[in-house]
């Protein structure tokens, strides 16, 4: 009798201590399954293992089992007890992951939306490489991204580290209302700060019990453009480094997961990761 589809990830594994890459699939966090391979044999023999591409999937079994027959041919023999290295480069087994039915993607819509608002996927990828999100890839469900959410009316995105919100921009009209959390260093630079305030925007202590000591919340109005002005700012990214890391730093100590850990849209994720790699490569990007 045939399986069920299950809803799940698919994804696949590189080490700088293996030659191989590792093709698996789960329907539990890859966060948590990461922690998983990189302490159990034979994998952990190849520890530290790492994301270097993942799909969210409505039947994931049937994807693996795909991945896995397409390249039998290349599946590591020599490895007692495992089943899932195979002696192929990341690139073919990414390029074959991409090709799968997208009706199988998670999310695919909302995702779509996205890219074809040119102005919000840029400024998205800007927060991505300034806050150095695209880093922590491994740390998914410890950070979220949600899309299009009905949350205080209707929101472009939301981005939250733990229990709270560090980043939004809503749909409400006429203004777009933007809230970013950072290290209060931000204080220190009073340019950034008359900014903040001739964009009808305000910077606020306590927002969140749940947030780190020294820590604000900055809130401005304003389109895309508007929101890659304030990016580039004095103080603004080191601000955000500062606290984005060191919260995430803190989740990971605890193996902790955001409170919005079950909605966090990995196939935007591993979209934006992939176009950013392209754009900083110096590669044509469509988005």
């Amino acid at each position: 009798m045939n399986e069920q589809p299950e809803a799940g990830y698919v994804y696949i594994l590189t080490s700088p201590n293996s030659r191989y890459v590792k093709i698996g699939g789960t329907s539990i966090s890859p966060m948590k399954r990461l922690k998983e391979i990189n302490t159990s044999e034979p994998y952990s023999l190849f520890a530290p293992w790492s994301l270097y591409d993942f799909r969210q999937i409505s039947d994931w079994r049937s994807v693996e089992h795909s991945l896995h027959y397409t390249f039998r041919d290349s599946l590591v023999d020599s490895i007692a007890g495992q089943k899932e290295l195979f002696a192929i480069s990341p690139y073919e087994a990414s390029q074959k992951l991409k090709s799968i039915d997208p009706e199988l993607l998670l999310y695919r819509p909302v995702i779509d939306r996205m890219f074809e608002d040119k102005p919000f996927a840029e400024y998205l990828m800007s927060l991505f490489r300034i806050s150095g999100l695209t880093n922590w890839l491994d740390s998914q469900g410890a950070w979220t991204l949600s899309l299009f959410t009905s949350t205080a009316g209707g929101r472009y995105f939301t981005i939250n580290i733990g229990l709270h919100e560090v980043a939004f921009s809503s749909l409400r009209k006429p203004q777009q209302i933007n809230m970013l959390y950072m290290d209060d260093a931000i204080l220190r630079h009073e340019e950034s700060c008359d900014w903040i305030e001739n964009h009808n925007g305000g910077l606020y202590v306590g927002d969140y019990k749940s947030a780190l000591a020294d820590s604000i919340s900055v809130y401005f109005e304003g389109d895309f453009a508007t929101c890659q002005e304030f990016l580039s700012l004095a103080g603004v990214r080191r601000a955000m480094v500062a606290y984005w890391t060191d919260s995430l730093l803190r989740l990971q100590e605890r193996n902790a997961l955001s409170i919005n850990a079950k909605r966090h849209n990995y196939n935007a994720v591993a979209d934006l990761a992939e176009k950013i790699k392209l754009d900083d490569s110096g590669a044509h990007t469509v988005v």
